[in-house]
C-alpha cells in the first residue's frame, strides 16, 4: 500500500460509526498530507505497470505465454491505478476496497475486491471522460482478467502451447507492439483477437503521456531496471 492510500486510509476511519460514506467530508490536514504524497503514488504504480509489461514481452519474447498473460493483465491493473492516481483518485483498503476522490473530497465504494474496480464510481470522479474509464475499456480489462484466470486456474499454464488470445503475437512481437502503441483510433485495443496485448500497450502509453504531462518521472534506478530488461530498439514506456 502506498502511503497515500495508507493515509487516506487514516482519514476514512475518522469517520464516526452510522456516517455514511457518501456524507463523510474530507479535512483540509488529511487532504493535504495525501495530496503530498500522491505524487511518489503515480511513481509507484507507472514503475510496477512497465516492469510488469516489460516482463511479459520478454515471455511472449521466448513463447512463454502463460505467465506473460498474468503480467499482462497486472500491467494493466496498476496502469488503471496510475491513471486514477494522475486525476487525484486514490484507491485504498479499509475493510473493502473504497476510494477517495480528491477534487470533489469524498469517498466512494472502490470495488468488490482489489482487482475487481467500481467502474461506476470510477466513473462518477475526475476520470469520468477519460477513454479508459469507458465501457469498452472496462468490458476489455474484464476479458483481460478472464484469460488471466483462464490461465492461472482453469488451464493451469498449457506451455509450451501459445494460448489463443497471443495466436502470432511470438512472431511478430515488435510490428505488433508499434501497432498497438499507435492505436490513436483505437482500431485494435478492444478486439477480442488482439485485447490481450493490445489494452495493456495502449493503456500503458496513455500513463506515459499523462505523468509526462504532469512533470512525473520515475527515478533513474527504476529507469535503468527498465532499460536493463527492455528488448527493443522503440523506447521503453515511462523512460525518457
Amino acid at each position: 500500500m502506498s502511503d497515500a492510500a495508507r493515509l487516506a486510509r487514516i482519514a476514512y476511519l475518522q469517520k464516526p460509526p452510522g456516517t455514511p460514506y457518501a456524507r463523510f467530508p474530507l479535512n483540509q490536514p488529511h487532504y493535504n498530507a495525501v495530496e503530498a504524497n500522491r505524487r511518489d503514488a503515480i511513481v509507484g504504480a507507472a514503475f510496477s505497470a512497465t516492469a510488469s509489461y516489460v516482463e511479459a514481452l520478454s515471455g511472449i519474447k521466448s513463447a512463454a505465454t502463460s505467465w506473460a498473460i498474468i503480467k499482462l493483465y497486472y500491467s494493466s491493473f496498476y496502469s488503471v491505478r496510475a491513471l486514477l492516481l494522475c486525476r487525484g483518485v486514490v484507491p485504498f483498503s479499509s475493510g473493502g476496497e473504497m476510494m477517495l476522490d480528491l477534487e470533489r473530497r469524498i469517498f466512494l465504494k472502490g470495488g468488490n475486491s482489489s482487482h475487481s474496480w467500481n467502474w461506476d464510481s470510477i466513473r462518477k470522479t475526475s476520470a469520468k471522460d477519460e477513454w479508459f474509464s469507458s465501457q469498452d475499456s472496462q468490458d476489455a480489462y474484464g476479458a483481460l482478467r478472464a484469460l488471466r484466470e483462464n490461465v492461472n486456474y482453469t488451464h493451469s499454464f498449457p506451455d509450451p502451447v501459445s494460448h489463443r488470445c497471443l495466436a502470432g503475437a511470438v512472431s511478430e512481437l515488435e510490428k505488433r507492439f508499434r501497432y498497438y502503441r499507435d492505436d490513436v483510433d483505437f482500431i485494435y485495443t478492444y478486439l477480442d483477437d488482439h485485447l490481450a496485448l493490445s489494452y495493456p500497450t495502449k493503456i500503458l502509453f496513455e500513463v506515459d503521456r499523462v505523468i509526462r504531462g504532469l512533470g512525473v518521472k520515475l527515478s533513474p534506478e527504476q529507469s535503468d531496471h527498465l532499460v536493463g530488461m527492455w528488448k527493443f530498439k522503440d523506447r521503453c514506456p515511462m523512460v525518457i
